[in-house]
């Protein structure tokens, strides 16, 4: 007798599949920590099945990688469209609050799976954590060129440091639910976090 329990499934192309997994999968993991969702769920969501995730991204932890992946690079491009439009001549100050708006935006869109792997570091994937440490490492990259800074130890301590405090900031301000009155001082601490850590060093800088 034919099976009756399965959801239909709709015929598409495998990057048309491929893409409704991803989607499914970013809704997921954006809602609950990695731990509480499952493979089943991101399936039945995608109009899929468990075996057709299996096939596009190997496992859970290769589908959460792929979902990490595409944040980052998301942001990055965020990012890099919101300091172009702001035009050449714009202000080194102005350039940085603006990429930190761009990431509280981003962070109150899914604050759930922002703040897990922050939150519980001991149960994040490994090859997602890698995926997050390159990225940090870009970020200081691109914080220099804003800057104008040269790669220095202490420079470079005060940079990792002030990515350190947005985040743990950030943690505070989703704990609240992400209120957005409060965006514009978050944004001002930072800032403000980033131009003590350089006066410390005893470097010149665009932020003093």
């Amino acid at each position: 007798m034919p099976r009756t329990d399965r959801l239909p499934r709709r015929r598409l192309d495998p990057e048309q599949r491929r893409a409704a997994i991803l989607d499914a999968a970013r809704e997921a993991f954006a809602a609950a920590p990695y731990a509480a969702v499952s493979v089943a769920g991101i399936a039945t969501a995608a109009a899929s099945s468990e075996a057709l995730v299996h096939r596009y991204f190997t496992s859970k932890s290769g589908l959460y990688q792929a979902v990490v992946a595409e944040s980052i690079d998301e942001l990055l491009t965020r990012q890099v469209a919101a300091d172009t439009a702001l035009g050449s001549r714009a202000a080194v100050r102005l350039r940085l609050a603006t990429s930190i708006e761009v990431y509280l935006e981003v962070i109150s869109n899914s604050p759930v799976g922002w703040a897990a792997p922050l939150r519980d570091p001991h149960h994040d994937v490994p090859a997602a954590a890698e995926l997050r440490a390159r990225a940090r490492d870009r970020y200081v990259e691109l914080l220099r060129g804003i800057l104008g800074l040269a790669p220095a130890p202490a420079r470079d301590h005060a940079l990792y440091g002030y990515l350190g405090f947005l985040d743990a900031a950030c943690l505070s301000w989703v704990a609240l639910g992400c209120p957005p009155e409060q965006r514009g001082a978050l944004v001002a601490m930072a800032v403000a976090a980033l131009a003590g850590a350089l006066d410390a060093t005893g470097t010149p800088h665009a932020l003093a």
